[in-house]
């Protein structure tokens, strides 16, 4: 585990581009410096080398000052993951320093260290479907305990049925209505902050282990769908 001193003096570079909510945050620590944030249903690539730029610019930190880039792997749109990914890994690689890439369905669990029992995380996968992932919650520390799936929310809502389940995600706001989630008793629906750089940083934090460093960083996806471009080539 990394000190409360030494987590301040951490300088970290968090962006996501996964979906159509681009973010991008700048921390000290858990501490956001300087945030910017873009819902869109464009590419992110025109903006995110400038909103970086901008955020550095307007926070006085130098690009050098980064000790740690932290990207979001999806689930999400293709496109976005790529972009994503690969300007954070140059990042890392140009300044030789640590890089870590985290899943925004964990993002979104880990913004509930609160609630005891279970969380299922609910991501708007576009196309009359979902990203899926259920976590249980205890005494402050949050473990995956489904793993992802890409399900249709009508199929989503019979496995969910009065199941005492805390709903959170974008997902579960869309679909409200085809996931019969009710008013009163369960499951029960969670407001969340959808820009996720900064929860992204924030985990990051808890990861250490899962951190890289050297020339040639490595990242992930976490590609639930399969590619359209896979299934051209299959049929």
């Amino acid at each position: 585990m990394i000190s409360p001193e030494q987590e301040f003096g951490l300088k970290i570079l968090s962006l996501d581009t996964s979906t159509p909510r681009g973010s991008i945050a700048l921390m000290e620590g858990r501490e956001v410096a300087g945030e910017l944030r873009l819902q869109s249903q464009e590419t992110h690539s025109a903006r995110l080398l400038a909103g970086i730029g901008f955020l550095l610019n307007s926070t006085g930190w130098e690009l050098a000052d980064v000790n740690l880039i932290v990207v979001g792997i999806g689930p999400g749109s293709f496109t976005g993951i790529r972009i994503g990914a690969a300007t954070a890994l140059g990042l890392a690689q140009s300044l030789a320093v640590a890089f870590v890439g985290i899943s925004g369905l964990d993002a979104l669990a880990h913004q509930l260290p609160g609630v005891e029992g279970r969380i299922g995380v609910v991501m708007d996968a576009q196309r009359s479907q979902v990203y899926y992932a259920e976590y249980v919650s205890s005494h402050g520390r949050i473990r995956r305990d489904k793993e992802p799936a890409l399900l249709d929310p009508g199929n989503l809502a019979c496995n969910l049925r009065r199941a005492r389940v805390h709903l959170i995600g974008d997902g579960a706001i869309r679909y409200a209505a085809e996931m019969k989630v009710p008013k009163a008793g369960w499951p029960r629906f969670v407001y969340a902050d959808l820009y996720l750089a900064a929860s992204l940083g924030r985990i990051a934090l808890d990861r250490r282990r899962w951190w890289q460093s050297g020339e040639c960083p490595s990242c992930k996806p976490l590609y639930i769908r399969a590619p359209d471009a896979m299934k051209l080539r299959r049929k």
